[in-house]
């Protein structure tokens, strides 16, 4: 015989699968948390008042029966609403007009909670009700109420609930119907403080070394784990490996909490440290507590810890009813305005949100005693790890030496004591709250005292240990050893010929005199002599005086340039010296240069194929600063010091920014835009390479962060098409789209090798097969035609209605590409209705592979000069799209694209850039 499933079972479910075992499978019934009691006392409460106010408002309700449903009442009350295995509670049952299996009317339920704030396991009770009210009448319910504590209806449309309950209820009804049903595995989650099974499951999961014991462990991070072996906390421990920080970080990411390290700290029993608390500490300060009632957003009792020098005064502000919230607001600001500077310590976000509502509320100056806050647990997460499972408070405290009066102190158990109070007025619970967030705030100024003792002491203290650089025990004797030891290492690594160590100390002075050497010897380099000397003529008129003649002079000015030029075959180097008189303005007695010599400046030396060598050899074929500066000493007999190369670089990029601006107007032209983006590590900052392409002209944009606000100013007046993968940032743009295929191909392979026994996303990715099949055949056949891939929208609209959009799956796999298929469901097929539009981004990720090779090879960038390389590698993969020589464009100082052309005619030929 099946059992029925009831609403507590079903939300059950959807919080915990176990709960849900244990309540239908098994008879333990647990012990409600006194707070769960309290809310259905106040549920049946709140529906007996609402019941005696419907009485005396209408003279037509009745009991709930199975006559009465049928005989056209207005209210039914009190139904128990039972049918196919299914069994749910209803407080009042509406006639509303409309044919059902009753007749002319149908009924709406409305449901009773305890709460003030509707919460979803409470909707989801009501679609419980209103589905199996539907299946009786065989007319389901559009909407139902819900009425809360303070008596407000909440209205709740319930059409296509059934899609929410179906999944959960298959599930159940297997249990149901099953003799023998295996436990679900122990997850513990955010729901079992208030679980009646909390005790059984924590003993359970501590003897298991569960790993839900870790807070912030999900069921797909232990699935993750468990796909590697790791089962228990203590296995996890073993996961973590040292990382060395990037010494070149100038704005490090921020911290994250790493799991493995946590469970490391627990099975050490040691403190383990990514980076030292560097929390500041004041003579005066304040250590603030607040409780309150989260479900109607008041608060009834404001703690401080007020501590000066070696001693602590405590004062506490409460509220004997919700009314007198405004009064301990202007208590506790009277307090705390007599100390403006004093710092307030605080744990968590409850406090700050707290301090802003009772702001905002009482019209108070909130941004001044918001500068003055200070969260506490921001110096522990990510950074300091204590061996407990989570860093909550109570359990950090509880390690630390703190300690609480009340045994089953919670914040949960505080909403009870609170409870009480406003029922009974005995005042017992009001010292139990007083000393309980006395408690709080003590542990809050421990804990501050062992931050601080962590950062001041950390070297030295044996329960304390670095994460990324563990501490490495040594006695004296040792010490002497491993330092002699390293000094041999490091002089094994230097040119003893050159640079000589000394173990005993360094001898500056010949460091001094040799690098005075090294300046000398500079100086002394002999100018390169010319191999053409060009005359330039005299300037005619004075750049001052307007139409004044200009006098020849007796002054001579000269420029020496080094330039690169091509030959039939090859490259041959140049040294021209420019040669012309200086003129002389009797008028205003200056003496200018000639004109045609403005354009070089007195600095410059090489020339525009000189630079252009340069930038061929580090923007196309990847060579290093050094190599570079090798190859030009070895071949050209130039020495340059690798630092100046990048300014080389640099004069290029300004010289092409107006081809930059081109191809930027032609790419927008253009019916289609790839884009694509990588991370790129910016002196140790990781910042995104952004790249748009339509498979001719390509164009790079460097971003801070992965927001697609550059997307959006460089597409923001495009009426074209943008094809992307499926990265949420592009669902925002306006234009129209096409999301990759090739992406999601590749995730529907790699996860079908992941989970080859997962039969019902295999038969999933076998549809998606037939679908994309036949429609990349037409493609190969007829090309990218519209006329040609039109006729398979049918097929598109047949698998969305047969496979997507009505279909129920179990497998975690599906749900997920479904939910991916319904929301680019027109992204995915656009190609169908346009002429030649790709149906994949390979354009863009072709265009941004030089750059991640470039990546691996560099490691890290510099932000300005990054911007002049991703300038000149957007020219560089323009003409690589357009069979276009690169080298040969540089040489050739044109900077138009579409207008460069080498012909046999005009091949080598090179113009005298400066």
């Amino acid at each position: 015989m099946s059992k029925s499933i009831n609403s507590d079972m079903l939300i059950a479910y959807s919080q915990c699968p176990r709960k849900a075992f244990l309540l239908l499978c098994t008879k333990h019934k647990g012990t409600k948390h006194d707070y769960i009691k309290i809310l259905d006392h106040k549920a049946q409460e709140n529906q007996q008042q609402f019941i005696s106010e419907l009485n005396q408002r209408s003279s037509d309700v009745q009991p709930y029966s199975v006559a009465n449903l049928e005989s056209d009442a207005d209210f039914l009350t009190d139904a128990t609403l039972q049918t196919e295995g299914l069994k749910a509670t209803c407080g009042i049952l509406t006639k509303v007009s409309g044919r059902s299996s009753l007749g002319n009317y149908h009924y709406e339920p409305t449901i009773f909670v305890g709460t003030h704030k509707i919460s979803a396991e409470q909707k989801l009770e009501l679609f419980f009700v209103g589905h199996i009210l539907g299946l009786i009448q065989n007319k389901p319910p559009m909407k139902g109420e819900i009425i809360g504590a303070d008596g407000k209806s909440h209205r709740v449309k319930l059409q296509n609930s059934d899609k929410t309950l179906v999944l959960l209820l298959e599930e159940l009804q297997e249990w149901a119907a099953s003799p023998s049903v295996e436990s679900p595995t122990i997850i513990l989650n955010k729901h079992c403080p208030t679980c009646q099974f909390r005790n059984i499951c924590r003993d359970q999961a501590e003897k298991e070394d569960n790993l839900s014991l870790l807070d912030r462990v999900t069921p797909k991070i232990i699935r993750k784990y468990e796909k590697k072996g790791i089962f228990t906390v203590k296995q996890l421990s073993y996961l973590y490996k040292p990382r060395r920080r990037k010494k070149r970080a100038r704005n490090p990411a921020p911290v994250t909490h790493k799991l493995e390290l946590q469970a490391l700290a627990i099975r050490t029993e040691k403190i383990y440290l990514q980076e030292l608390p560097d929390i500041s500490r004041q003579p005066i300060e304040i250590f603030l507590d607040i409780e309150g009632i989260p479900d109607q957003k008041a608060f009834y009792l404001i703690g401080l810890l007020l501590c000066k020098e070696d001693s602590c005064t405590y004062h506490s502000f409460w509220a004997d009813t919700l009314q007198d919230e405004g009064k301990i607001w202007q208590q506790f600001l009277e307090i705390v305005n007599q100390y403006p500077d004093v710092p307030i310590y605080h744990y968590g976000s409850y406090e700050p949100r707290a301090l802003a509502q009772l702001s905002r509320r009482y019209e108070s100056d909130g941004e001044a005693l918001k500068a003055r806050l200070v969260n506490v647990n921001t110096y522990i997460y990510g950074r300091v790890y204590f061996p407990v499972y989570s860093n909550r408070l109570k359990e950090i405290g509880e390690f630390i030496g703190a300690s609480w009066t009340a045994k089953d102190a919670s914040g949960l158990q505080s909403l009870v004591w609170r409870h009480r109070w406003d029922e009974t007025q005995n005042t017992e619970y009001q010292h139990i709250l007083l000393t309980y967030n006395e408690d709080d705030c003590k542990a809050l100024m421990l804990l501050t005292n062992e931050l601080t003792r962590i950062k001041n002491s950390a070297d030295i203290l044996s329960d304390i240990d670095f994460a990324d650089q563990p501490k490495h025990q040594a006695t004296d004797v040792g010490e002497e050893v491993h330092s002699q030891f390293g000094t041999i290492l490091k002089f094994a690594h230097t040119n003893y010929d050159k640079k000589r160590i000394s173990f005993s100390q360094i001898n500056k002075q010949h460091k001094t005199e040799k690098g005075l050497d090294n300046k000398k010897a500079q100086k002394k380099r002999k100018k390169p002599k010319p191999t053409k000397i060009v005359h330039i003529p005299q300037r005619e008129f004075c750049r001052r005086c307007e139409n004044q003649k200009l006098q020849p002079s007796k002054r001579i000015s000269k420029r020496v340039i080094i330039d690169l030029v091509l030959t039939k075959n090859g490259i041959r180097k140049t040294i021209t010296q420019y040669v012309g008189v200086q003129g002389y303005c009797p008028k205003c007695y200056r003496y200018s240069i000639p004109l045609e010599m403005t354009t070089f400046y007195k600095t410059k030396l090489y020339g525009h194929g000189f630079k252009a060598w340069i930038v061929y050899y580090r923007v196309a074929l990847r060579l290093s600063y050094g190599s570079i500066a090798e190859i030009l000493a070895e071949q050209f007999n130039e020495r340059t010091i690798n630092s100046s190369i990048p300014n080389f670089i640099n004069d290029l990029a300004c010289y092409y920014k107006p081809t930059e601006t081109i191809i930027m107007q032609r790419l927008l032209e253009s019916p289609f835009i790839h884009a694509d983006e990588t991370p790129i590590s910016i002196q140790g900052n990781q910042q995104y390479v952004w790249v748009f392409t339509d498979g001719k002209h390509v164009i790079f944009k460097l971003s801070e962060t992965r927001e697609t606000d550059i997307v959006h100013k460089f597409l923001s007046n495009y009426t074209g098409i943008l094809i992307s993968d499926f990265y949420p940032g592009y669902d925002s743009m306006e234009c129209k789209q096409q999301k990759c295929w090739v992406h999601l191909i590749r995730d529907l392979n790699d996860d079908l090798w992941a989970a080859p026994f997962d039969t019902e996303f295999e038969l999933f990715v076998l549809a998606v097969r037939n679908l994309i099949i036949p429609i990349m055949e037409a493609v190969q056949k007829y090309g990218l035609k519209k006329r040609n891939l039109n006729k398979f929208r049918k097929q598109v609209d047949k698998f969305y209605s047969n496979l997507i959009i009505e279909k129920r799956y179990r497998s975690e796999l599906v749900l997920k590409y479904q939910k991916r298929f319904i929301r680019y469901r027109e992204n995915l097929f656009t190609f169908l209705e346009y002429d030649g539009i790709p149906w994949h981004n390979n354009s863009a990720e072709t265009a941004i592979r030089h750059l991640a090779i470039q990546r691996k090879i560099s490691g890290t960038f510099f932000e300005s000069r990054t911007r002049d390389y991703l300038r000149l590698l957007g020219i560089r993969q323009t003409c690589r799209f357009q069979s276009v020589s690169f080298f040969k464009f540089l040489f050739s100082g044109e900077k138009d694209l579409d207008n460069f052309k080498v012909t046999k005619s005009r091949a080598i030929k090179q113009k005298q850039l400066f």
